[in-house]
């Protein structure tokens, strides 16, 4: 926040400018109206004509003024919001993979809607509250001053009063404000995840489940938020009671001046007029500032999330790929249980095909996930040429090398941007791209060609050309280094040989597939493939000689084929 009001300091200080002169313009109301009644007791006409038409350009000048601070108020929330959100992004962007799955998207997304929105209304809406009704606080103080010390002296010993309602539910509802938060964001994963598996859901007959799920989270957060509401509730209760004792108190005193003979009647509507709003902007801060603590673990979150650093980028040298990656001794576990890479040696040489297979977990999707940098903590080296991964600059490994996943996801654009990803390229480029891919075919006959639109998540389109488009997206790029990581699993056999064997020609690419293809005429193709089992390479070599040793890698083949 203190960055962002550094960005803002002059809309900051003509929205203080503006509050400041709107406050003191509406305080000063309690002595025209004292000016007024007092005029009128007297019977003085003249003076009575002059203040009424006073009056009519002093509520205009208010209003006026009220209007620009509102204006100001709001551009500035609005700023602030927008900064807050773009930051958070920001944050969310820079982390490696290791972290960013620490939370599941539902979550990401509650921080950036839900979050922001709790900030706007129990942070930034309340602290520009605050200003103006402290404002208002004083100069209505002042002026009660002016009307009678006696008077005032006594008001004091009654508003300190109001000042024992903060310290009882401030905790209180920073603890529901936080626990409703996470229910927030609980239920945005559940509604999400429902929404996600809809054909699910309407293929097996599970609308009870989903409602029943559904509603069950729904009660859980409505429940969270009635408690933070019902807190409010009380807070604001109790501070409207004490806000009404003190303008009983200040009209019993100003009645009692009154027949004693030491002040107007004049007086007596200043002070009501004064006290309440002494009262009322009292009543205000005294609400809000419970508001403010509540959102302290929410802003702390926001930070967190907003100033992170990917503090792995240790390295200077950018990655090569002018020799081989070597991999030696390597152990990785995501919990203390099994390593899921369990001592694993490998060299992936420099424009060579390599296929990973062997049956689901034994550590082929993981393996290519340390080999790209994606996880930090593991045992043993990883080696661009002669370069350890920890001294490298992590953040060029994109630079270096591409990966098709098993899941294509494809952005509701055109087939155009999901393959240049609103990066330039030349016509010529984008055409070799395309047929390379395959893709050129289908696009062709399309009406809209690459402007066609992909749909959310690629909806518009079918599988095998989500495929070709990510092989396009990929080709186009030009990197020397490509990881098919399950990349044709969710096509059919041809579409998947078709778009294997245009990889597997590429001349000078270092590519590396998982795949559970068990097709011989491709496998031939490769110029070694790496049998794993339980985090190890069981065996390795060509086709030919897998099959000829006839050990686990031919029986696992004979099996799936």
């Amino acid at each position: 926040m203190n960055q962002f009001l550094k960005e803002n300091k002059f809309l900051l200080f003509v929205t203080v400018l503006f509050t400041v002169v709107s406050s003191l313009s509406y305080v000063f109301i309690a002595i025209v109206l004292q000016k007024i009644l007092d005029i009128a007791v007297i019977g003085d006409k003249k003076g009575f004509l002059t203040t009424m038409i006073f009056s009519l350009f002093y509520f205009l000048f208010i209003g006026i003024f009220a209007y620009l601070q509102e204006l100001c108020s709001k551009r500035f929330i609005c700023n602030a919001l927008r900064s807050v959100r773009t930051k958070t992004f920001e944050g969310i962007e820079r982390r490696s993979t290791e972290d960013f799955e620490k939370y599941q998207t539902s979550e990401y997304l509650s921080f950036i809607t839900n979050d922001v929105k709790l900030l706007e209304d129990n942070y930034l809406i309340p602290l520009l509250e605050i200003l103006q009704y402290t404002i208002v606080f004083i100069a209505s103080l002042a002026v009660m001053i002016y009307f009678s010390l006696i008077i005032t002296v006594c008001v004091i010993f009654a508003v300190l009063l109001m000042f024992i309602v903060p310290g009882v539910f401030g905790g209180i509802m920073a603890k529901r404000q936080e626990a409703y938060s996470e229910k927030l964001a609980d239920f945005t994963g559940h509604v999400k995840d429902l929404l996600s598996g809809f054909e699910v859901i309407k293929s097996y007959g599970m609308k009870r489940y989903a409602l029943s799920r559904f509603e069950k989270s729904s009660i859980q957060t409505i429940n969270a938020k009635y408690s933070v509401d019902k807190t409010a509730a009380a807070n604001d209760a109790l501070s409207m009671l004490l806000a009404v004792f003190l303008q009983v108190v200040v009209i019993f005193l100003s009645a009692y001046f009154i027949m004693t003979g030491r002040v107007t009647p004049g007086v007596l509507l200043g002070m009501t007029q004064a006290s309440g709003n002494l009262a009322n902007p009292l009543l205000m801060i005294l609400g809000s500032i419970p508001k403010l603590k509540s959102v302290k673990p929410i802003i702390k979150r926001l930070k967190n999330l907003s100033e992170y650093q990917e503090r792995r980028f240790i390295g200077k040298t950018a990655p090569s790929l002018n020799k081989k990656i070597s991999i030696d001794h390597l152990k990785f576990s995501y919990d203390s249980s099994r390593n899921v890479i369990d001592g694993l040696s490998l060299n992936i040489e420099q424009g060579k095909k390599y296929a990973l297979v062997g049956r689901s977990g034994c550590g082929k999707s993981t393996l290519i996930r340390l080999i790209t940098g994606c996880y930090s903590k593991y045992e043993g080296t990883i080696r661009y040429d002669d370069t350890d991964l920890g001294d490298l600059d992590l953040r060029k490994i994109t630079e270096l090398s591409s990966v098709i996943h098993q899941n294509i996801y494809m952005f509701n654009e055109s087939i155009y941007h999901n393959i240049c990803l609103h990066q330039e390229f030349t016509d010529h480029q984008l055409e070799e791209a395309l047929e390379a891919s395959g893709s050129a075919g289908f696009i062709s006959q399309m009406a809209d060609g690459l402007s066609h639109i992909a749909g959310e998540n690629g909806a518009n389109l079918s599988g095998g050309q989500k495929q070709r488009i990510a092989v396009a997206r990929a080709l186009i790029r030009h990197k020397p280094f490509l990881i098919l990581d399950e990349g044709t699993s969710a096509v059919d056999m041809q579409t998947a040989y078709d778009i294997e064997t245009r990889l597997l020609k590429l001349k000078g690419l270092t590519l590396v597939t998982i795949t559970h293809n068990m097709n011989a005429d491709i496998f031939k193709m490769y110029d070694e493939i790496i049998y794993m089992e339980d985090g190890r390479i069981s065996e390795q070599g060509s086709f030919q000689e897998l099959m000829e040793a006839n050990k686990r890698f031919r029986d696992f083949f004979e099996l799936k084929k």
